[in-house]
């Protein structure tokens, strides 16, 4: 397999164990508060920028802006 499917297989692997492992949490908290809470859009909106950065951070170490001299 080329060094490129070995990065999505790992890339995907990685990203559904992180989903899962958030929606755990996010069900776990719901239920301990009474899980008839939803999230506010605005907290949706911010996590969405969280998300978008992260990507943009990872997209900078492939391109080796995140190195250090």
């Amino acid at each position: 397999m080329r060094r490129e499917g070995r990065w999505l297989l790992l890339g995907g692997a990685l990203g559904a164990l992180f989903g899962v492992l958030a929606a755990h949490l996010y069900v776990r908290a719901r239920q301990e508060r009474g899980g008839n809470t939803r999230p506010s859009p605005a907290a949706l909106v911010q996590s969405a920028v969280t998300l978008v950065t992260l990507l943009r951070q990872i997209v900078e170490l492939a391109e080796g802006k995140g190195r250090r001299s």
